[in-house]
């Protein structure tokens, strides 16, 4: 059921990019098309899978799924987008996404292993779990007219992982006492990585439009081998020129693996969920 809802979603996005919408009879350009300026600032809820891996000399392969830590398959978190015409076919876009969540006294069924740490079944554990990502593109307008626009891009990311397991249990009933944590290494993803960027605005009128957005980031350099994929449907209200209301569904894939001294760890990690914002078009 999943994936079929994945299939459909990415096939909606995708034929509307490369095939664009029917025509209408439009009377003048939507405000999307014509403000310099617009910021699309709101919040998803979404369900995740999340699973990490961790290797460490011959301990052998660890692999947590942290639903079964007790973090939540369903949260909530924001994103702001925004982009600035500077002509008539190029456009500048920054964007920020949070994914995060966190969960404290959950209680282990079996002992596990992480980042060389032994946590033993029927300990407390503490998980925080965190993706920051800072996207900048270059977008060029391939397509435009009253009533749609299809634009191609790229440019740079930053990404920023975290990962932190903590533990501590009681011995017979006595006080509490602490078992050490396992810990990702809070490395950033600062340097320069290409990431695309595909586009498409259609107006049914000047109050109801949709937009739909493809994009894959790299997330290879150095010890750092994956990508981050994103798939992103949505529809929009005008309640004036200037403001407008946002509701929609994304799809999100990030998979990367992080050589580290004596191993590697790695995360594989999908979201998919709701996504609803307010517009500005200024």
């Amino acid at each position: 059921m999943g994936n079929s809802i994945h299939q459909n979603i990415v096939a909606a996005v995708t034929t509307m990019l490369c095939v664009g919408p029917p025509a209408v009879i439009a009377t003048e350009a939507h405000s999307y098309l014509q403000a310099k300026n617009f910021l699309y600032a709101g919040g998803f809820w979404q369900d995740g899978e999340l699973t990490v891996e961790s290797r460490r000399g011959d301990a052998g392969l660890a692999s947590i799924e942290l639903d079964n830590l007790g973090v939540n398959r369903e949260y909530a978190s924001w994103m702001i987008d925004y982009h600035r015409r500077v002509s008539n076919r190029w456009k500048i876009s920054a964007s920020i996404y949070r994914y995060s969540d966190g969960r404290l006294g959950q209680r282990l069924k079996e002992d596990i292993v992480w980042e060389g740490q032994d946590f033993s079944a029927g300990i407390d554990v503490g998980v925080d779990w965190k993706i920051d990502t800072l996207i900048i593109d270059a977008m060029y307008t391939v397509k435009r007219a009253d009533n749609f626009e299809l634009a191609l891009g790229g440019g740079i990311h930053a990404l920023n992982t975290e990962l932190v397991i903590r533990g501590q249990g009681v011995i017979n009933g006595g006080d509490i006492v602490s078992q050490g944590s396992g810990e990702t290494a809070r490395g950033s993803l600062v340097v320069p990585l290409p990431n695309l960027r595909a586009t498409g605005f259609y107006a049914l009128n000047k109050k109801w439009s949709a937009q739909a957005t493809l994009g894959w980031l790299s997330l290879s350099i150095d010890e750092y081998d994956g990508s981050f994929k994103y798939a992103h449907l949505r529809g929009q209200y005008q309640i004036s020129d200037t403001l407008g209301l946002s509701l929609g569904y994304q799809l999100v894939e990030i998979d990367v693996e992080e050589q580290i001294r004596l191993g590697s760890r790695r995360f594989d990690m999908s979201f998919q969920g709701v996504t609803a914002a307010l517009t500005f078009a200024f």
